[in-house]
């Protein structure tokens, strides 16, 4: 069973009978509204049914999988959005094909902004937070690595010199990459500092 018309006396109603006919609870129910309904007069001669147009919630995995590959077509890009992660940590969305650039954009700006509007969306859709990643050609994951190796080029050189390192400005999630592969190191410590665009690591001896 794909989607359902379904009417009622309210909206209310219209969800709740799209739920049992589904045999889901209604927080599982998405629905698109075909007519909101009319109170008739004293509630009760000349009254309008709502009536909704109703289906089973996809997973958010699979919604945002969806929703990524509409974006990638309306762009008019030959890619593939696919699930490369879906736990209790949250999601994963990996981009495969041509022309990633335009994806990931300068210094990664147009796949972040990408995962806030999707983080935003199901949100609506589903009431709640959502944690998800999304990836371009394995972007994230070098950058990754390239972080770690400047991490510990500029902890070799603060070890070796005793001065302090001041790294280039980043990002949050860059800043965070770096904090965490040297938070075991027992000699280092990291702090922030600076505000909006210019805030940045700064790597010293304990």
């Amino acid at each position: 069973m794909n989607n359902v018309s379904m009417k009622g006396k309210s909206l209310e109603e219209a969800i709740r009978s799209a739920a049992e006919v589904f045999g889901v609870g209604e927080d599982k129910i998405s629905y698109r509204v075909i007519h909101e309904g009319k109170a008739g007069v004293l509630g009760v001669f000349g009254g309008e049914e709502a009536e909704i147009e109703a289906w089973i919630k996809k997973s958010k995995a699979n919604y945002a999988n969806d929703v990524m590959q509409e974006i990638l077509n309306k762009m008019g890009l030959l890619a593939i959005a696919d699930i490369a992660r879906d736990d209790e940590e949250g999601i994963e969305i990996n981009i495969k094909g041509e022309d990633l650039g335009q994806i990931i954009g300068k210094d990664g700006l147009t796949l972040m902004a990408m995962q806030t509007v999707m983080s935003s969306i199901l949100r609506r859709e589903y009431g709640e937070k959502a944690n998800i990643s999304i990836d371009a050609g394995g972007y994230k994951e070098k950058q990754k690595m390239a972080l770690e190796r400047l991490a510990q080029s500029a902890a070799d050189d603060v070890i070796s010199s005793g001065q302090e390192k001041v790294l280039p400005p980043m990002t949050a999630g860059e800043r965070r990459i770096v904090h965490i592969y040297l938070k075991n190191n027992g000699k280092l410590k990291t702090e922030s500092q600076g505000e909006g665009r210019d805030r940045r690591l700064i790597i010293s001896l304990k």
